[in-house]
């Protein structure tokens, strides 16, 4: 199989190692799966970077359900967003490197389907720089190609979606429209990458990235 750039989503530092040590490149860690993954916990955080070696993207998500957020939402997810961006730890190995999280994992919609821009500009602020990702909030937006110039201009650097389906073998053809949108850069701009979940798996990987031109994708550690 050709080697990809492979994101796991894990909910402990455990899941995090083993996805490690199966060849994954990047860490989604979150909480609560069952419900389509929540903010983990700072001690979760701490113990795994103290635990693998390989990027660590951290989901922000306050609670089940859409996302569309209130202002006391939005702030409580800013505050976590904060104390995220300042956590340091210092791994156990003989160089005793300090390790700290890459990204930040967001995304917040209006009741009509549009991106919050107002919510998604907070929550990057909140972030001090730091990478951001938007997450599958942005499959169940109105109108994806609007959404991926909007975040585009925000500067969001990478956008998780199945290309507005349950599975990205299903949504393939959007997929493979905005994976060339992201090639076509605009001049003193970067451009969203995309990175493709929902089912991927070791036996449609290599036909998705056939189908889409897509470099990046994202799956349940457990997969591999």
């Amino acid at each position: 199989m050709t080697k990809y750039y492979l994101e796991a989503c894990c909910q402990s530092a455990q899941d995090a190692l083993t996805a490690q040590n199966h060849g994954a490149s990047r860490i989604e860690l979150c909480e609560d799966l069952a419900c389509d993954g929540l903010t983990p916990s700072l001690d979760t955080i701490r113990e795994t970077l103290r635990s693998v070696s390989i990027p660590v993207n951290v989901l922000i998500r306050l609670r089940a359900g859409n996302f569309v957020y209130d202002k006391d939402e939005i702030a409580k997810m800013c505050l976590s967003i904060g104390e995220i961006r300042d956590l340091r730890v210092v791994t156990d190995d003989e160089n005793g490197a300090e390790r700290k999280v890459n990204a930040v994992v967001i995304g917040a919609l209006t009741e009509e389907g549009e991106i919050d821009i107002p919510a998604v500009k907070e929550m990057m602020d909140a972030a001090g720089g730091l990478p951001i990702t938007f997450h599958r909030a942005f499959d169940v937006c109105a109108h994806p190609k609007k959404a991926y110039e909007q975040l585009s201009e925000l500067g969001i650097a990478r956008i998780l979606t199945s290309g507005q389906v349950p599975t990205a073998v299903k949504g393939s053809k959007l997929l493979a429209e905005l994976v060339q949108m992201s090639a076509s850069p605009k001049e003193n701009e970067g451009r969203p990458t995309i990175l493709v979940g929902g089912g991927v798996r070791p036996s449609n990987i290599d036909t998705l990235a056939e189908e889409t031109g897509a470099q990046e994708f994202h799956s349940s550690y457990l997969l591999w």
